[in-house]
């Protein structure tokens, strides 16, 4: 056999071998093995792996290498394996961004400070329970007492209880990340929605938020938020990103681009082509994107009315999107200009900023980060 067709062979063998053993499914000693190989002093090594297999089971995902090293990356990256983990210095940066907040509104801000400081009693109030906390769980119990304290004294605690309020409550907690894999507090509401056929009371909101802080339960809704969807991408990055900026990000960035060729506008490639309210709605209002992709229609797929997009977009947190008329006309205009394929996929470019964040932190940064975790557990 000439050397380039042995060499090929060589190749191909390879590349199967490599195929294979990612999607062979991995039992409780490889894993532990990958998890002390990203971590070495993780406590309690075999029950992460235990917990994380049993969770990829219970989402009907494989438990091939890829989604376990997929998970290893980002509860690396956001906790080093800490169910709960602590924040440095949370209970002052916490306390700080409390009062700047309530410096905006000097009269009434001194005001309910003055009320933190005595409320339920000066030696256990919620100010200093703010102060001495360690973790966000710490936190989002102080939030709770608040709102039992606030319900009873207004008599309305049997109605906040019933949860009547409780999206009121939710739009006014500040932990809206939490656990090993700093998984969005409202995407597991939502899981745990779907699951039930009555309605969630307090209680039941707070059942989820106490999951969350453990190990199987950081991993329970965080698991299904990074693997449990389509998306079409070829890189694990861009799930990466999506986990991050929210699902289909990538591809909506991507998609930003491509407007922002045929239009002429520069837009922010962010992977939002619309605003929500915080109820997860849609604005009415058009966005620097839409209004990019009305005059790129205008210009390229004149058959497309504003409504047609404006129903077209509505899609964008789905897999329906890249169906659509305006996605597929764009595409394929980007494609007649420029001679070229647009991207699917691109890594969406948005700041992150939070108390918890200490140095400069970006999506980019973000994914490129628990990539290189990713691709240290396949090797």
């Amino acid at each position: 056999m000439p050397p380039g067709r042995v060499l090929l062979s060589l190749l191909a063998c390879l590349l199967l071998t490599t195929t294979a053993r990612a999607q062979a499914a991995m039992d409780v000693r490889e894993t532990v093995r990958l998890i002390l190989r990203a971590e070495k002093n993780v406590a309690d090594a075999q029950g992460w792996a235990i917990d994380l297999l049993d969770v990829l089971q219970l989402h009907n995902l494989p438990t091939t290498r890829e989604n376990v090293c997929a998970v290893i990356a980002v509860v690396d990256q956001e906790s080093s394996f800490v169910a709960d983990p602590a924040v440095p210095g949370l209970g002052k940066i916490s306390e700080q961004a409390l009062r700047d907040k309530l410096a905006k509104v000097p009269v009434a801000g001194k005001a309910a400070l003055r009320w933190l400081e005595r409320t339920p009693t000066p030696e256990n109030s919620f100010l200093s329970r703010i102060r001495a906390a360690r973790t966000e769980r710490d936190l989002d119990l102080v939030y709770r007492s608040l709102v039992e304290f606030a319900g009873q004294k207004s008599g309305l605690g049997e109605v906040v209880q019933l949860g009547f309020l409780n999206q009121l409550i939710e739009d006014r907690n500040e932990i809206d990340t939490a656990g090993s894999m700093q998984v969005s507090v409202k995407f597991s509401l939502e899981m745990a929605k779907r699951r039930r056929w009555l309605p969630m009371m307090l209680d039941d909101v707070y059942a989820v938020r106490d999951q969350l802080y453990t190990r199987h339960g950081g991993l329970y809704y965080g698991v299904p938020q990074l693997l449990d969807y389509e998306t079409g991408y070829s890189r694990k990055i861009f799930r990466f990103a999506d986990y991050n900026a929210g699902r289909y990000a990538s591809r909506n960035a991507a998609f930003q681009q491509v407007v922002a060729t045929l239009s002429g506008d520069k837009l922010a490639l962010d992977g939002d082509l619309l605003s929500y309210a915080k109820s997860g709605k849609a604005n009415a209002t058009v966005t620097t994107s839409e209004a990019a992709v009305r005059k790129a229609v205008k210009l390229f797929a004149p058959g497309l009315t504003d409504k047609d997009i404006r129903s077209d977009l509505l899609e964008e947190k789905t897999a329906k999107f890249v169906s659509t008329r305006t996605f597929t006309a764009l595409r394929d205009a980007f494609a007649r200009k420029t001679g070229k394929q647009p991207a699917f996929a691109i890594v969406p470019e948005i700041g992150l900023a939070s108390p918890k964040i200490h140095r400069r932190m970006t999506t980019r940064i973000f994914a490129e980060s628990v990539d290189r975790r990713y691709q240290a557990c396949m090797k």
